[in-house]
Order: structure tokens, then sequence, then C-alpha cells
């Protein structure tokens, strides 16, 4: 039962994807035998199992079979159950979620910000924000949403429990479907918003990456105010975003690695340099340049910091107040997060979450190191169309640069090995329950080695090694 009511907490109680994780996955089809995982306690988990075990124990009272019989039975009963009070929950979470959303609009009616920035994208949203909001903070008094709450309901939360009337509102907003930005830019009015990144994420609930635009460009069709939007101009779609917010008359500023391919954008990074613990670069912004340096490992985080400067200065600091706050950035919790082993080895903990284009940057950056380089992956779910091509591009980049590599699972394990075989015919990869991973890799590792853990099931083998 907890282990059921687990996979309902992960896929946040949404049938759409719980039908996406029966239908694609290996654990989906082996349903009646999950491994088993407790939840974490909350009202609504809570909630849940008091109703299953309630039901389960009217049955095994009524069905008029032995108890061998009856307990097979309510086996066999109990996801489908699960299945059923989930949908029935709807009912109350909507009516909760619709008045905790009205109490968070009368809060938020009558005051005045100095400006409210909404960050939206495939990936990197959240690290966006942590960056915005730090820059921000050297300045202003800031409230930003938690963690990873960037649905209505969550934005709402973090209203009710954190506002105390400061200057900026920084908003990250997730999707999977059309319809839900809208819904948060009709909560908290954005006068900026930030386009990070599009790639295939989620693509099962989309449908295509053409309704993924659609959903996410709903942020800038609902700015208000100045209508600024700043966009990633290195990602194709993002651009073409760009593009339509020109159009649809927002004030657009494409923020770019590239200057010669995008000559229009309002500011350029060039001159990258990293290393195992830090990025320095050099942002431009109109006449104005400066060295940047952060410590944040990898480089693909740079366009990010680029992008939350921009906003900082669209927000209303000059160029050296967001290029001195810039420099105050920190790492965000569990994305590229550096620790040691118990041999001494290097443990970097990307378990955040998981996507095509974050997975290759993330193991592009083990290159950094030169002793031995691990990979824990966590196969993707959710890609559609893209699933097979994208395991296949990340498998060749793991075959590149990794000298072992273990799956979580065996999720799309078969175009991951092939992305694998096309660069190294003879490199294994293993799939190994986390004690199994762990285990193996204590045999192996040894001091400075490098062992990258992708996607939140990668975690479990990190904690052991701990």
């Amino acid at each position: 039962m907890s282990s059921y009511i687990h996979l309902w907490y992960v896929k946040e109680y949404r049938p759409d994807r719980m039908f996406i994780h029966l239908r694609r996955t290996s654990q989906g089809k082996w349903i009646y035998f999950p491994k088993w995982k407790l939840p974490p306690l909350s009202l609504k988990t809570f909630t849940l199992c008091i109703a299953l075990t309630s039901t389960e124990i009217l049955l095994l009272i009524s069905l008029p079979y032995t108890i061998l019989v009856n307990l097979l039975l309510l086996d066999l009963f109990l996801f489908p159950l699960s299945f059923v009070y989930v949908t029935l929950f709807r009912i109350p979470t909507f009516l909760y979620h619709t008045y905790k959303i009205q109490q968070a609009k009368k809060l938020l009616i009558n005051h005045n910000w100095k400006s409210v920035i909404g960050i939206t994208g495939s990936f990197g949203k959240t690290s966006t924000k942590e960056f915005l909001s730090t820059i921000l903070s050297s300045k202003y008094s800031v409230l930003k949403t938690e963690l990873s709450k960037n649905s209505a309901i969550g934005i709402s939360e973090t209203v009710l429990s954190q506002f105390k009337n400061q200057e900026m509102f920084v908003v990250e907003m997730g999707a999977y479907k059309i319809g839900e930005i809208a819904e948060m830019t009709n909560l908290v009015h954005p006068e900026i918003g930030i386009i990070t990144a599009i790639n295939a994420q989620h693509q099962d609930l989309f449908g295509s990456i053409e309704n993924t635009m659609k959903a996410k460009y709903e942020l800038l069709s609902g700015l208000s105010g100045n209508r600024i939007a700043i966009v990633n101009a290195d990602n194709e779609y993002c651009y073409t975003m760009g593009k339509w917010a020109k159009r649809d008359g927002c004030d657009v500023w494409f923020v770019t690695k590239d200057k010669k391919s995008h000559p229009e954008a309002t500011f350029w990074v060039d001159k990258s340099v990293s290393n195992e613990t830090s990025c320095t670069f050099t942002l431009h912004y109109k006449d104005f340049s400066k060295r940047v340096s952060v410590p944040i490992k990898g480089e693909h985080f740079v366009i990010n910091i680029a992008l939350a400067t921009a906003a900082s200065i669209a927000s209303g600091m000059t160029f050296d107040e967001a290029v001195g706050g810039a420099e105050k950035i920190k790492g965000v919790d569990r994305v590229m997060q550096l620790s040691k082993g118990r041999k001494g080895e290097i443990l970097v903990n990307d378990t955040f979450n998981n996507n095509p284009d974050a997975a290759i940057a993330a193991i592009h950056y083990l290159e950094k190191f030169e002793k031995k380089k691990i990979l824990v992956f966590q196969p993707m779910i959710e890609l559609g169309g893209y699933t097979d091509s994208a395991h296949v591009a990340v498998g060749q980049k793991a075959g590149k640069i990794c000298d072992a590599i273990i799956l979580t699972n065996r999720n799309f394990s078969k175009a991951f090995i092939d992305g694998v075989r096309k660069i190294d015919q003879k490199k294994k990869v293993f799939i190994f329950s986390p004690e199994k991973a762990a285990s193996y890799i204590r045999s192996i590792v040894s001091y400075g080695d490098a062992i990258l853990f992708k996607g939140k099931e990668a975690e479990y083998v990190w904690k052991l090694l701990q």
C-alpha cells in the first residue's frame, strides 16, 4: 500500500502522469510487484492510507472466500482502489485549491510591487529563480516561490505563508498542459517574463514541442505593465517565442553566448572558463562589460546567470549592482552539488531533475576530473516521440566520457545502451538496484574519482555512499 501511495505522490496525484507510467515504464508493466517505498507524511498521503486501509478491512470481512483467497483478491484490488480514491479526492482538492488561490489573490491585489518576474521553460527554471532572487536580495526584499512549488496552488501557498510586504516577487511557473501558466499569470500579473529553455521534457503530456511552446508562451502573452520578455536566444524554440513576443508588442531582451549568430541580443556572454568548482565569464550589456566569477559547477549555468542578471536590470538595478549581486550566487540543493565519499571520491549530486539537455551538460562536466568518471543515471520518462533519440544521445555522451555507467532501472535501457555502443562497443552498462550499485561503486572507486548521480532514483545510491 505504501508503495502505491508513494507512487501517486511522485506523480503529483495526476491520473495523466500515472497512465504514462503504466504505459511506458517497466515498473508500470509490473505494477502489482512494486518496490517498497514509504511516502512522506502529509494530509493527502495520510487520508489515502486511511481510506485504502478501511476499504481493504471492509472487503476482507465481506468477501465470502477463504482468508488466503480474500488476501489475494485484496492485493489485486489495491491499485485500482487507489486510482478510484485519487480520482474522488480531486473534487475536494479542487475546492481547496480554488479557496487558497482566491485567498492569495485577495492578499496580492492591493500590493504595489516594484516588480513581479515570472520564469518558465522546460528546464532551468529553479536555478534561474534562485540566481535571480539572490541578485535582487542584494538590494531589495524578495518573495520567491519555494522549492519546485511552481503551480497556481504552490504559488498561492507561498504567498499565504511567506508574504510580508516584500518589494519583489520572483515566480517559477511550471506546466503539464496548455492553460496552466495562464492561470498563474492571472494570479500574480508579472511585468517581466523569462524563458529559460525548451526541449522534449513532458512530451507525453504536451503532445508536441509546439504545444510546449504555446503553453510556456502564456507567460509572455500574459505580461502586463512594461511587458519585458527575457529570452534565451541560444535555444531555437525560445528564440522563436521571442519573435512571437516582439510581434505581440513586448520589449524583448535576447540573451546569448553567440553574439555573431544573434547580433540583436541585448545581453551576451563570452570568454567563459570553468573548473570543478566555479565559472568565470564576461557579461556584456549595451556599452557595459564586466568579468563575473561565480562558485557554480558547470558552464551550462552561465546562460541562466545571464538571464537572471538581465531580469535584475529590468527590475531596476544598475549593471554594476546586478553583477555584484551575481557574484553572491550559490548552488541549488541537489543541482551539481559536490561532496566527498568515504575514500575521497567526489560525489556530484544532480538528482533534482532530469532531462536530455541537462543530462548531457552534467556528463560533460565530468570531463573536468582527471581520474575515473562514473555515471549513475535514471532513464528519463514523459519524452513522448523523443524518448529513444534522447536516450541514444545521452548514451553517446556517457560512452565518450564515463568509465563506468549504471542505470537505476530498465526503462528505455536499450536505446541508452545503443547510444553507448555507438561510441564504444565494449563498454558495459549495468542496471543495478541502489544497494547493488553502491556496492559495485565501492569496489571500483578510489581517491579523486568522480561519480555523477543524475535523476531522483540516483539519489538513493548517493545516500548510501555518503
